[in-house]
C-alpha cells in the first residue's frame, strides 16, 4: 500500500500530516492556542456552488410486479455468513488458515462455527434469522385487522417473530395507535462516528451508521448516533444544553442539535471547529479542502468531538433522561477511536465512573488510522497520563509505505484496538485479513488479532428493493416494480432505456457499471489500464459512475473521447444512480482492499452480477460463477500499477462478456441466484449479529417490565 495515508483525507480520513507526507505547518499545541475558544476558525475553503438534482422520469405501471419478491434460498455459503454467531478471526486463538497469496477461502470463519439451527432456534434451515422471524411472525400479522399493519420484513417483524417465538400471547397489541410489540432485551447502543447518513458521508461509513442505528432501534433498542455538525440540517434543533470538556488545560464548550429519527437519536456535536470548515453544504469535505488533502487540526478537533461524546452519553438528556453508564458504546474508525482511552483514563482516575459501560471499536477500513508525528505536550493536550501516549506511540511512516521514512508517531486508531472491549469490523473475511496479513492490517494485525476482532457483514435496507413501488419512485426505475420471475425482462427495458438517454448505441454486448470513488483503494487505475486492453475487441460498455482523484478523472475523460461507443463517464448521481445499477448487467469492483462494500450487495439486489476481486467482503458476498464473477487473483496491494493484476482484471473482464452473449440462460440464472442472496444482506441480519456480541461483552440489559416497540416500516429507504 506504498503512499497511501494513514489517515486518508479522500476516504474518511484526515491524517494531519500535509498531503506530501511532510509535518503540519504548527505543533498541535500552537494551533489549539492560536485559535482561541475555536478550536480551528478560518480553515475551510470556499463552498462550491450546489448543483440542481436530477429528476427522474416517474415510473410506469408495475407490470414486471408478479410474483414474489425473491424465489429460491441463498446457498449454504451466504447463509452461514448471515446465520451463525460471529466470532473472531480464526477462532479463539491463531488462525486456523494459513495465509496465501491468492487469497483466503471464502467464508473460511463460517466453516469453523456452529450451525445455524445453534444460533437461532426454531427457525427455518433455508432462510437467514431476519427472514426466519418474520415468517414466524406472518400469521399474526396476517390476522391483525386493525389498521395501520404491522409490516411483513425488517427489524419489526422479527421483533413479533420473536416474541411470538418466546411465547408472548402479546405479540401484536395496539398502543396509541399504533401496532407494538414487546421488547425481550433492551440495549442502550451509542455509535459515535464522523459520519452519519444522510447528513455526511465520504463513503460507507455514513451509510452503514444510518442502516445499523435503525435497524437496532428497530428491534427495540434505545440508540444514539454521535456525530459533528458539519452544516445547518434541516432536522436538527439546538438541545439547549451547554457543557465544556478540557482541551490544552482550558475549557472548551460543548453544545449540542438533536433529532429523532426512525427510533434514533441523532446528536450533533456543534462546533465552529465543524460547522464552519466549510460554509454552505460541506458535501465530501469533512476530513480536508479538497480530495486527498487533510485540514491541519483533524487531530485536535477528533479528540474534542471524542470528549464531548463523552459528555453527551452522561449529561444530556433526551426524552427526559440520559443515556449514561449503562451503554454499550460502538466507536467507529479512528475519528471516534479516543473514546475507550478516554473511558479507561477516567476509569483510572475514579475506579466508580464508567462501571457499567461496554466499548467496541468498529473498523470500516484499517489504511485510515489517524497517524499523527508526536509532540511534546500532548498528553496535556489530551488530558490524560503520560502512560495512554506512549501506549498508542510508534515507530511508523505518517504515510504508508515500506520506502517512506519512519518517525515516533501517534496511531489513533491504536487507541480503540487496545482499549475497548472488542474488536469489530464490517465483514469476516475481513476480520481475517486484518488479524493476519500486515498488508491489510497495515501494521496494527497484532492488535486486531488481541482484541478478538470479529467480522460481522454489513447490510442494506429491506426496501432498497426492485420489488419495493416507493424505491422504484425514488431511483427512477421506469419499468416500475420487478421480482426474480420478471427481472429478465425489466433489466432488458431499464438498459434500453438507459442507452437512449446517456447516448450509448444498442449492442449485444454486456452494460458494465462501475459505482463509486475513483482512487486507487478501488482499483480503479488498474482497472482504467485494462479497460485500454479489452475495449478495441470486445463487445461490452462500460459508465463510470463518481468522483476522485483529479488525476484519474482526467484519465477517464480521455478513454470517454477514445471510446465513445463504449465509454461514457456519468460523473456523480443521487438516487438516480440506483436506475444506472439496475439497467446495468454487471457492476465492477477490481478493489486492492474492500473492507465489506455496499455496491455488490445494493445491485444483487437488482439482479447486476458483481464482477470483484476476491478480497475481504467482496469475497464474502459474492459467489464465484454464482453470482457474479471473480478474478483469478487479488489486486496489488501496492499503490503502483501491476502487469499481473490488469491482466486478471482484462480476463475477467473477457470472460464476463463473453458469457453474456453466449449463454444468456446462465446469466439469467445467476441473476436470480444473486437476488436470492443479496435479499439476506440485510441490516436487520448484521443487527442479530451485534446483539450477540454485545451479550458476550457484558453489555447490560435494561429492560424494564412492560416495555414494548412500535412496528413501523423504514421511511427512508434511499
Amino acid at each position: 500500500m506504498t503512499g497511501v495515508k494513514a489517515g486518508g483525507g479522500e476516504l474518511g480520513g484526515g491524517s494531519g500530516a500535509k498531503a506530501s507526507g511532510g509535518p503540519p505547518s504548527s505543533t498541535a499545541q500552537q494551533r489549539l492556542g492560536q485559535s482561541g475558544s475555536v478550536l480551528a476558525r478560518g480553515m475551510g475553503v470556499a463552498p462550491e456552488p450546489a448543483k440542481a438534482a436530477a429528476q427522474p422520469p416517474p415510473p410506469r405501471s408495475n407490470q414486471y410486479s408478479g410474483g414474489p419478491p425473491t424465489s429460491g434460498s441463498a446457498s449454504n455459503n451466504i447463509l452461514g455468513t448471515v446465520t451463525r454467531p460471529p466470532m473472531p478471526a480464526g477462532g479463539m486463538g491463531a488462525p486456523s488458515v494459513p495465509q496465501a497469496k491468492s487469497g483466503i477461502p471464502m467464508n473460511t470463519m463460517a466453516s469453523t462455527m456452529p450451525s445455524g439451527a445453534g444460533a437461532y432456534p426454531n427457525l427455518p434451515g433455508n432462510m437467514g434469522p431476519a427472514k426466519g422471524y418474520a415468517a414466524a411472525a406472518k400469521s399474526e400479522i396476517n390476522a391483525w385487522k386493525t389498521t395501520p399493519k404491522a409490516p411483513t420484513e425488517g427489524p419489526a417483524a422479527v421483533a413479533v417473530g420473536r416474541a411470538k417465538l418466546a411465547g408472548r400471547k402479546d405479540a401484536i397489541t395496539m398502543r396509541d395507535g399504533k401496532p407494538v410489540a414487546p421488547v425481550l432485551t433492551k440495549y442502550q447502543i451509542v455509535f459515535v462516528s464522523a459520519e452519519l447518513a444522510p447528513y455526511s458521508k465520504t463513503g460507507g461509513l455514513g451509510e452503514a451508521m444510518e442502516g445499523l442505528s435503525i435497524a437496532l432501534a428497530g428491534l427495540g433498542h434505545r440508540v444514539m448516533v454521535i456525530t459533528p455538525r458539519y452544516d445547518q440540517y434541516r432536522n436538527g434543533w439546538d438541545t439547549g444544553f451547554w457543557g465544556s470538556v478540557d482541551m490544552g488545560g482550558k475549557k472548551e464548550k460543548v453544545h449540542f442539535f438533536h433529532a429523532h429519527q426512525q427510533k434514533v437519536d441523532q446528536v450533533f456535536v456543534d462546533h465552529p471547529c465543524f460547522l464552519e470548515r466549510v460554509w454552505g453544504l460541506t458535501g465530501t469535505k469533512l476530513y480536508g479542502p479538497e480530495w486527498g488533502a487533510d485540514y491541519t487540526d483533524n487531530q485536535t478537533r477528533m479528540a474534542y468531538f471524542c470528549k464531548a461524546a463523552l459528555v453527551a452519553i452522561k449529561e444530556l438528556q433526551l426524552g427526559g433522561f440520559t443515556y449514561g453508564e449503562d451503554c454499550m458504546v460502538v466507536v467507529n474508525d479512528w475519528h471516534a477511536s479516543l473514546v475507550p482511552m478516554f473511558i479507561q483514563a477516567q476509569r483510572d482516575a475514579n475506579p466508580n465512573l464508567w462501571k457499567n459501560t461496554r466499548t467496541a471499536f468498529l473498523c470500516h477500513n484499517a489504511v485510515y488510522q489517524g497517524r499523527f508525528k508526536l509532540e511534546p505536550n500532548m498528553a496535556n493536550i489530551l488530558g490524560v497520563q503520560q502512560k495512554f501516549i506512549d501506549s498508542i506511540t510508534f515507530n511508523m511512516a505518517l504515510k504508508i509505505g515500506k520506502k517512506n521514512v519512519k518517525t515516533a508517531c501517534i496511531n489513533t486508531m491504536a487507541a480503540g484496538l487496545k482499549y475497548a472491549d472488542r474488536v469489530l469490523t464490517v465483514s469476516p473475511t475481513y476480520a481475517l485479513e486484518v488479524s493476519t496479513d500486515p498488508e491489510k492490517g497495515v501494521e496494527l494485525e497484532g492488535l486486531f488479532k488481541l482484541g478478538r476482532c470479529t467480522g460481522i457483514l454489513n447490510g442494506v435496507k429491506e426496501g432498497v428493493s426492485p420489488s419495493n413501488p416507493v424505491f422504484v419512485q425514488k431511483a427512477g426505475l421506469t419499468c416500475g416494480p420487478f421480482t426474480t420471475a420478471t427481472a429478465d425482462y425489466a433489466k432488458s427495458e431499464l438498459k434500453a432505456a438507459y442507452r437512449r438517454t446517456s447516448g450509448l448505441p444498442d449492442t449485444p454486448g454486456p452494460l458494465m457499471t462501475l459505482i463509486g470513488r475513483l482512487d486507487v483503494q478501488k482499483g480503479y487505475d488498474l482497472l482504467l489500464e485494462a479497460l485500454a486492453d479489452v475495449l478495441p475487441d470486445t463487445q461490452m460498455q462500460v459508465v463510470i459512475v463518481g468522483a476522485g482523484r483529479a488525476d484519474l478523472v482526467t484519465m477517464t475523460k480521455a478513454m470517454e473521447k477514445k471510446f465513445p461507443s463504449k465509454f461514457l463517464y456519468a460523473g456523480w448521481m443521487g438516487p438516480e444512480r440506483y436506475a444506472a445499477l439496475a439497467g446495468s448487467d454487471f457492476t465492477l469492483l477490481p478493489s486492492r482492499w474492500e473492507p465489506c462494500g455496499l455496491v455488490q450487495m445494493e445491485a444483487m439486489r437488482m439482479g447486476t452480477l458483481p464482477i470483484v476481486a476476491p478480497t475481504g467482503g467482496l469475497k464474502d458476498t459474492v459467489e464465484d460463477g454464482v453470482t457474479g464473477y471473480w478474478s483469478d487473483a487479488e489486486m496489488t496491494n501496492d499503490n503502483r500499477l501491476c502487469d499481473k493484476s490488469i491482466q486478471s482484471i482484462a480476463q475477467v473482464l473477457r470472460r464476463a462478456a463473453k458469457e453474456h452473449i453466449a449463454s444468456p440462460q446462465k446469466m439469467s440464472q445467476m441473476r436470480k441466484a444473486a437476488m436470492a442472496a443479496a435479499s439476506e444482506y440485510s441490516w436487520t441480519n448484521s443487527a442479530l449479529q451485534y446483539e450477540v456480541v454485545f451479550e458476550e461483552v457484558g453489555a447490560k440489559n435494561v429492560l424494564k417490565p412492560g416495555q414494548f416497540v412500535t412496528l413501523e416500516t423504514d421511511k427512508q429507504v434511499c
